[in-house]
Formats: structure tokens, sequence, C-alpha cells
């Protein structure tokens, strides 16, 4: 059983955001293996059961479901080489992450955080979701509804003069309104991390999140079959 991260994981990404360079992480390689990634590991391997009954497709390699901790600098003003903290992405295996959801875990001195989302401002498959919204609006009601009781609540940026058609229920607009979307389990104590507990009560949210993942899976999956000539967008090396 996992049983919750220790200071010892807190501390080394301390250290590493105060000595974020090459020759530190070389010297101290054995040491980030031993408090940070094999702990991850560990989280991992004890999330995977719930993964696979929520998604038998998912990837659950742990090097393939925890985050680099060397950072893409090309494209950021900040060439700091490496993440100051760590996130598992649960996704579908083999395929391009961008347009797909994903259950998330991040951990880090600053945050702790769970939920599913949409990888990226997707327009295509927001348009997909919006016609769901328009289309079983009782169902997609019902389901908000028994995530806040959980205090899981949609996120993500909007569009606020974005034309809403009137068969949409007003409680949806705000949905409807998203250009990203995510789910996100309010209400978090950053104590949990260090409890035996943290990995049941991640995966108790990622089951009642299951409804929420299979309606964003079903609509990038519509949108792949429309178009599945579609060019692959340029790929950053975020994992």
């Amino acid at each position: 059983m996992f049983p919750g991260f220790t200071q010892d994981t807190v501390q080394f990404f301390m250290d590493l955001r105060f000595h974020n360079e090459v020759a530190w992480m070389h010297a101290h390689h054995d040491e980030y293996v031993a408090k940070v990634q094999q702990p991850f590991y560990q989280l991992i391997a004890e999330l995977s059961p719930t993964m696979l009954k929520i998604d038998p497709d998912f990837e659950l390699r742990p090097a393939k479901c925890l985050s680099r901790v060397n950072r893409d600098t090309r494209y950021s003003t900040d060439k700091s080489p490496y993440r100051d903290h760590h996130w598992i992405a649960f996704r579908l295996a083999g395929i391009d992450k961008y347009g797909q959801p994903f259950y998330w875990f991040e951990f880090g001195p600053d945050n702790l955080s769970w939920g599913v989302g949409i990888w990226g401002q997707e327009r295509t498959v927001m348009n997909a979701f919006r016609l769901r919204l328009a289309h079983e609006s009782e169902d997609i009601l019902q389901l908000i509804g028994k995530l806040e009781r959980r205090k899981i609540v949609a996120s993500g940026a909007s569009m606020p003069r974005l034309r809403i058609p009137p068969e949409v229920p007003e409680a949806l607009h705000p949905l409807y309104r998203l250009k990203s979307i995510y789910f996100e389990r309010l209400g978090i104590r950053y104590d949990w991390a260090f409890d035996d507990q943290l990995a049941d009560r991640a995966a108790r949210d990622f089951k009642a999140l299951k409804p929420a993942y299979l309606l964003l899976k079903e609509c990038a999956a519509s949108i792949a079959q429309e178009a599945p000539e579609a060019p692959k967008r340029a790929r950053l090396e975020d994992f």
C-alpha cells in the first residue's frame, strides 16, 4: 500500500528549486530517484487497478505516466532546466495526447491536485462537447450535480461573448462558454499528501469522474472519426 509522500520528497523539490542547474542534478540523481521518482511510481502502481476499471486502454507504465523532471525550455523565457514538482497523467496508450481526455494527479511544494480534463484548447472537441450540452442537457445537469456534491467542479478558459442556443439551460451556460475544460476536486488539504489514505481519496474521486471522462472521450472520438486524415500538430515534449 502506498504510505503517502514524505517530507523528503518536498525537501528535494525545494532544494532543486534553489539549485536548478545541471551539475547539481547530476550530483543528486540517485537521491532524486529514491525520494521523488520511486514514491510517484508507487502511487501509480497503487492507482493502476482503479484506472484499468475506468478504461482498460490506459497507459499505466510508470515512466510513461510520470512527467519528466527535465523542462522543455525552447519556447519559454524561463530557462530553468528542471521542474520543482511532478504530475501523473493517465491517458490512452499509443495516441497523440492533444485533444484527448486524461486524469491527472499533481504534487509539489506548493500544490496537491487531481481531476480529469482535455489536453489543450481543442476547438473541434469543445464544439462536440457543446452539442452534447444542447442535446443531452438533463443527463449532463445530473452529472454536474453529482460531481458538485463531491466538491468536483468544471473549469477552464472561457469565451464570455459566445452566443448560446436557447435550448441550452441557463445552468449549463458557463460550461457552454468554455474553450478548454477540466474537472478538478476542490477542498484538497495539502497534508493529505503525507497520509496513507491519499491513494484511496484520489481513487474514489477518479471513479466518480468516470462519466465525465467518458463524455470527453466520446467527444474526442467523434472528431477523430469525422476527420481521420487530419494532420497531426507539432508536439512539444512535455513528458
